[in-house]
């Protein structure tokens, strides 16, 4: 398996306030025990095929927490609409919770209409209207809470939504698509049949759905366009040879049936960085698979580490560490760079190298053990920037770094 984290991101710090509980350590490292309260109800709908299901969700927060106002993120499971349950998402819930979050593992509707004949694309968007309905739902759960008992102290300028394929579809829908897009005219009736952008999973529309970022872990949009200036940060994982829910355009397919037609992460990466959002991609190389990364110890290390630190850069800011200011074997040459500056370690391996600029957006990233990394610098207009970089001993390394023409 390997990994490609693109060289030009965006990343607009400026946009955030750091959020009152960030204390250097917490969202950052592990440091939490997990209570969960199992099964709290946040809405109700009818089926595809009919029947009535009431919706519930798991809760996660770090144990003897006393913050009274915690980030949030909410998370769908995949199984391509037909399948899955919410205790598929309890380990990820527990991950993030451990980092100090609090988590919601949520039930949406699956379809249980006909097989015979196969569900068509019109009935697969109804599906996930169905199924953003409820995300919609599950967060305006915490807002009103937040606004009236705050059970669950839950600070809802920091909530976030993702999910693992058909959840990270609904996901990002959830988070992507509003009213200021253009959709397609066959979904307009479709979603005024479930409720308009609100969704009808529940009565208290009174309550915005708006969310700060998504984790989009192998999900996809119909349309990457419904990605615009004013929507939120992306954080996005995907296989570029993904035969189930497309890496850049294609089919999604159900037991190898292609059923509708998706843009997925490569696309929507492309849309964000092109109208200025705040987003990552990392793509999976050279895989056939779906999902591949969570199937290694190593690739579901990388991956949580990295969506650890595009989190923590939205909530407390850029990651910082009494290591930055220790001496170290470090070399960051020439410099000022002219086209090209190696970053180099004579012993530690480093193991991820970011490049800010002086308003702290990130415009070049890199993961992955090396002693030495060359890093093009002609995208880089002449000035100031910021390399930082962890070494394999967990120290953190900042340098200044001149870039001239």
């Amino acid at each position: 398996m390997k990994l490609l984290i693109p060289a030009l991101l965006l990343f607009g710090f400026q946009s955030f306030a750091q959020h009152p509980t960030c204390n250097g350590t917490r969202y950052s490292t592990i440091g939490y025990t997990v209570d969960s309260t199992a099964a709290l109800q946040y809405g109700n709908n009818t089926t595809f095929g009919g029947n009535n299901q009431d919706l519930f969700l798991d809760f996660f927060e770090p144990s003897g927490d006393v913050a009274t106002a915690r980030p949030l993120i909410i998370l769908a499971f995949g199984g391509s609409f037909i399948g899955g349950a919410r205790e598929d998402m309890h380990n990820l819930c527990q991950f993030y919770t451990s980092l100090g979050y609090t988590a919601a593992s949520i039930d949406y509707r699956l379809y249980d209409g006909p097989f015979f004949p196969f569900p068509d694309s019109v009935d697969m968007t109804t599906e996930v209207l169905m199924a953003v309905s409820d995300m919609k739902a599950a967060i305006r759960f915490f807002k009103e809470d937040a606004a009236t008992s705050n059970t669950y102290r839950v600070d809802t300028n920091y909530i976030f939504v993702g999910g693992i394929s058909a959840g990270g579809i609904v996901a990002s829908h959830a988070a992507l698509l509003d009213s200021n897009d253009v959709i397609e005219s066959y979904i307009q009736p479709l979603l005024a049949n479930n409720g308009g952008w609100t969704g009808n999973s529940s009565n208290n529309t009174q309550y915005t759905d708006n969310v700060l970022g998504v984790l989009n872990f192998s999900g996809a949009l119909r349309r990457a366009n419904y990605i615009d200036a004013n929507d939120p940060s992306i954080f996005s994982v995907h296989d570029d040879g993904d035969d189930v829910v497309p890496y850049a355009s294609g089919d999604a397919s159900i037991f190898g049936q292609p059923i509708i037609g998706m843009e997925g992460s490569f696309l929507m990466e492309q849309q964000a960085q092109s109208v200025g959002i705040n987003s990552e991609l990392i793509t999976i190389e050279n895989s056939t698979g779906h999902v591949s990364y969570f199937g290694t110890t190593q690739g579901t290390d990388t991956i949580l580490q990295r969506s650890t630190e595009f989190l923590y850069e939205i909530v407390c800011g850029p990651i910082v560490s009494v290591d930055e200011l220790a001496p170290s074997d470090l070399s960051i040459f020439p410099n000022p760079a002219i086209g090209v500056v190696t970053i180099e370690s004579a012993n530690e391996q480093i193991t991820s190298v970011v490049i800010y600029d002086q308003m702290g957006k990130i415009l070049y990233s890199h993961m992955g053990e090396t002693n030495s990394l060359t890093v093009n610098t002609d995208k880089l207009e002449s000035g100031s920037y910021i390399v930082r970089s962890v070494l394999a001993n967990g120290s953190i390394q900042t340098r200044p770094l001149l870039v001239t023409k």
